[in-house]
C-alpha cells in the first residue's frame, strides 16, 4: 500500500517523523533515504540540467500506475498510518490538517498525529502549462475511485509553479477523509488513554475549485508563492517565471472555478468532526480544536512553548531551528535543546512570518534556517540570500543556512540527506526529556502572549470534558 503514497507528501512525512520519534528514532532523508553528507555533495554537485533530470526521475518513481491506484481504498490509508505508531496508551492525538508546529507539539506530548488527507501521485506524462487537459485526464480515475470510497473526498490539484518539475511525471491526487471508518475508530478506542484529549487541527484555508461532482474538485495552484487569483488572471512574474522555464505560454488557461473548498493539501474538512465528536463522547475524551488560517501560523506559539518548556529544565534555549515544508525534525530539536520554527513553505510570505517572530521575540543566540528545495525557481520563492540575512540581522552570535547548499538550491537533490547530518553535528546534547504534560500545556497557554502582528490562533474545548 505505501506504494502509492508520495514519500515528500507532508501528510506521509508527518506520520512517519513522529512515528519515528515515538520509537525513539530520528527523521533520517524523510525516514526512507541515507543521511549521508557525502551522497549529498555528489547530487547536488551535479551539473544543472543532470539535478533537473534527477528530480523529474524522482517524481517518476514516486508515481503508481493507474491500475494499482484503483484498487487503494480509504481503510488502506487508514491502515498504513495507524501500523505507523505503536500500541499505546497515548496521552493524545492531533487528527485533521498537518502542520509542522503541530509535528512538534505532537512530539513534546508524546501523541501520535492521523492526517485527514494525504497525496496520492498517479502515473502520468502532463505539460504542466495545460491544466484542463490535466484535468480531463484525472476525471474518469477519479470519479470511480469516489464511487468505491463514500468515506473520502477527492481534491485534483494542479500547481505549475511549485510543483512543475514532478508534473510531468503524475497527477496530484489529494484525499480527504470524511468519516473515520473502522481502522481509526478501532485506533482510537484501543490506544488512547482514558480521558486522552482529541486535537482536532482545523486548517480554515479554502481555495477556489472547479466542482466536478459530489466529493470531487480540482483546484489550479496552491497556497505558497503567490494567491489564487494571480494564477488565474496572469502576472509579468508569471510571464517571467514562464519564460525562465522555457514554455510555450506565458499564462495559464485554467477551467472555471465555481466553487470553493478545503485547500488541497493543508486545509480541513469539517465533515469528519461528527464522527471525532461522537466517539470522544462515547469514550470520554476532550476535543480541542486549534483553528489557524494557514498551517504556519501554529509557529510562534510552538517556538514560544519548546522554549518556556526547555528552561523549566534548566536548558537555555539560545538555539532556533527554523524548517520549512516537509524537513521537520522532532528528534534532533529535543536532543539539541532546540527552538523549532515551522514555515509551509520557502516563500517570501513564509519569510515574512519568521521576520515578524523575530522582532518581537527575546532575541536568539543562534538561528540555523534549513530550505526545502523543490527543483526550480518559483514564483514567489524568496532567494537563498535573503533567508541568510534575516537569520543575521536578528541572531546575536551565529547564523545562516544549515543543511543547505547554497549554489545548488533549490535544486539542491541531496538536502534530505544532508538534513540530518547537519543537526547531528551540532556541538549541544540534551536527553530526551519526559513528555510535556497536558496540565503544563495549559498553563503555557494560559500565559502565553504573542506580538500584536502574530497570525490569529484559537484553541478552544468543543466536545465532553472530564469534568
Amino acid at each position: 500500500m505505501s506504494r502509492t503514497l508520495c514519500d515528500f507528501d507532508s501528510s506521509v512525512a508527518a506520520v512517519r517523523a513522529v512515528g519515528r520519534f515515538l520509537h525513539g528514532r530520528d527523521f533520517r532523508a524523510l525516514g526512507v533515504a541515507p543521511a549521508s553528507a557525502p551522497l549529498a555533495a555528489l547530487a547536488s554537485g551535479l551539473p544543472v540540467p543532470a539535478r533537473r533530470r534527477l528530480f523529474v526521475t524522482a517524481g517518476q518513481m514516486q508515481s503508481s500506475p493507474v491500475s494499482r491506484v484503483r484498487r487503494l481504498t480509504g481503510e488502506d490509508l487508514a491502515s498504513w498510518t495507524t501500523e505507523r505508531y505503536g500500541p499505546g496508551p497515548y496521552p493524545a492525538v492531533f487528527l485533521g490538517s498537518v502542520s509542522g508546529a503541530a509535528v512538534h507539539l505532537a512530539a513534546a506530548l508524546r501523541a501520535p498525529v492521523l492526517p485527514q488527507t494525504y497525496l496520492v501521485p498517479v502515473r502520468a506524462r502532463l505539460d504542466p502549462d495545460r491544466p484542463r487537459a490535466a484535468l480531463a485526464a484525472g476525471l474518469e480515475l477519479g470519479r470511480s475511485m469516489l464511487e468505491d470510497n463514500p468515506e473520502l473526498a477527492l481534491c485534483h490539484m494542479h500547481d505549475p509553479s511549485q510543483d512543475r518539475a514532478m508534473l510531468v511525471r503524475f497527477t496530484y491526487f489529494r484525499f480527504k477523509r470524511l468519516r473515520l471508518g473502522p481502522t481509526l475508530e478501532r485506533f482510537l478506542e484501543e490506544r488512547l488513554a482514558p480521558g486522552a484529549t482529541v486535537f482536532l487541527v482545523d486548517c480554515t484555508l479554502t481555495w477556489p475549485v472547479s466542482v466536478l461532482g459530489d466529493r470531487h474538485f480540482f483546484q489550479f495552484g496552491a497556497l505558497g508563492g503567490m494567491p489564487p487569483e494571480e494564477y488565474v488572471s496572469g502576472s509579468d512574474r508569471i510571464a517571467e517565471h514562464l519564460a525562465e522555464q522555457h514554455a510555450a505560454v506565458r499564462r495559464w488557461e485554467a477551467p472555471r472555478a465555481d466553487g470553493e473548498y478545503a485547500e488541497a493539501e493543508w486545509g480541513y474538512d469539517d465533515s469528519l468532526t461528527k464522527d471525532v465528536l461522537d466517539l470522544a463522547a462515547r469514550r470520554g475524551h476532550p476535543v480541542r480544536r486549534i483553528s489557524l488560517a494557514e498551517p504556519e501560523h501554529l509557529s510562534p506559539a510552538v517556538a514560544e512553548l519548546y522554549r518556556w518548556w526547555h528552561r523549566r529544565r534548566g536548558l537555555p534555549a539560545q538555539r532556533l531551528l527554523v524548517e520549512t515544508y516537509n524537513q521537520w525534525e522532532p528528534y534532533w530539536t529535543l536532543r539539541l535543546g532546540a527552538v523549532p520554527f515551522w514555515l509551509q513553505f520557502t516563500a517570501l510570505s513564509s519569510l515574512d512570518l519568521l521576520e515578524h517572530y523575530l522582532e518581537g521575540a527575546e532575541p536568539y543566540e543562534r538561528i540555523g534556517v534549513n530550505l526545502f528545495s523543490n527543483g526550480l525557481r518559483s514564483v514567489g520563492q524568496a532567494p537563498v540570500r535573503q533567508w541568510g540575512q534575516v537569520a543575521a540581522r536578528y541572531a546575536t552570535k551565529s547564523a545562516g543556512t544549515i543543511g543547505v547548499d547554497e549554489h545548488a538550491y533549490p535544486l539542491d537533490f541531496g538536502a534530505t540527506m544532508r538534513h540530518r547530518p547537519a543537526l547531528s553535528a551540532l556541538p549541544e546534547r540534551c536527553p530526551l526529556p519526559p513528555p510535556l504534560r497536558l496540565a503544563e500545556l495549559d498553563e503555557f497557554l494560559g500565559q502565553l502572549r504573542l506580538p500584536e502582528a502574530s497570525p490569529p490562533l484559537a484553541i478552544e474545548t468543543i466536545g465532553p470534558t472530564n469534568g
